[in-house]
């Protein structure tokens, strides 16, 4: 349940765990200032909304963000969402996040009704619980820490040579994280993929307005958020075929690359060393 898993948050307990409700998995394999999210990923939905659907399982996985995931639980502390953002988009605010269209199509085949919507919101509300919990113990732990938020973007829509990575710093504090940013374009810049140019950037396609971003800028200012979008070259936007080779190397590589820079934020912020 929501609850026993914010208990052991407390008490800085060691697991892994699906919400009772199923809409996200959490695993805590030891607890440090880094936490890794996959808000994007999943493409569940429940089976009584299923039939209110407009929109097909094809049309919905052209938005989400497939195998952010497979990325995210390398890390040992992830955050994996399962729920489709379609039911309920955890990147907007409560009062926007269930979409009546998105993308120019029609999500469902008649509104919904309020008991409905509230099932939903549900979910988000104890997500943001949980991440709330857990960032509040790691600041208090830690006294800083940070949090990628992965996503990815389909590109062939766009004009021009779109970056392959992407961070949005709108609600990122460049005083206290501006090196830390920079550090991280250096070592995505870095990346090498067969027959892919190389582009990694700030706010060029997205500038990192999202909730979670928002979210955690209001809530928890000692703590680093940073929305990172990966252009969907490891997958065919359109048939949704995984290109297993490109993502191979793509997922090791950044995983390398944050893992080079938590390290060069926790020397920064000196947040290796617990206050407790």
């Amino acid at each position: 349940s929501e609850q026993q898993i914010l208990e052991l948050i407390r008490h800085r307990q060691p697991f892994s765990a699906r919400v009772e409700s199923g809409g996200c998995e959490l695993r805590i394999e030891r607890y440090q200032p880094m936490v890794v999210t996959a808000i994007h990923d999943g493409h569940r939905v429940l089976t009584e909304f299923a039939d209110k659907m407009r929109i097909n399982d094809d049309q919905r996985r052209f938005e989400e963000d497939p195998y952010t995931g497979d990325i995210a639980q390398n890390f040992s502390i992830c955050m994996r969402v399962l729920d489709s953002r379609y039911c309920c988009d955890l990147n907007r605010d409560p009062q926007s996040c269930i979409y009546d269209e998105a993308w120019g199509r029609q999500v469902w085949k008649a509104p919904l009704e309020a008991a409905e919507k509230q099932r939903l919101l549900e979910h988000h509300a104890s997500y943001y619980r949980i991440l709330d919990e857990l960032l509040s113990v790691l600041t208090e732990s830690f006294g800083s820490s940070v949090l990628y938020d992965l996503h990815s973007y389909n590109y062939r829509r766009l004009n021009g040579e779109p970056p392959l990575f992407n961070i949005g710093t709108h609600f990122i504090d460049f005083k206290r994280f501006g090196s830390v940013i920079d550090h991280l374009v250096a070592e995505l810049g870095s990346i090498e993929l067969a027959d892919c140019t190389n582009r990694a950037v700030v706010d060029e396609v997205f500038a990192g307005k999202g909730y979670q971003a928002e979210f955690v800028h209001r809530r928890h200012p000692d703590v680093l958020c940073v929305p990172l979008e990966i252009k969907k070259v490891f997958m065919d936007e359109a048939s949704l075929e995984l290109k297993e080779e490109v993502f191979n190397v793509l997922r090791q590589a950044l995983i390398n690359a944050l893992e080079r820079n938590y390290k060069f934020f926790n020397a920064l912020n000196g947040s290796s060393r617990e206050k407790r």
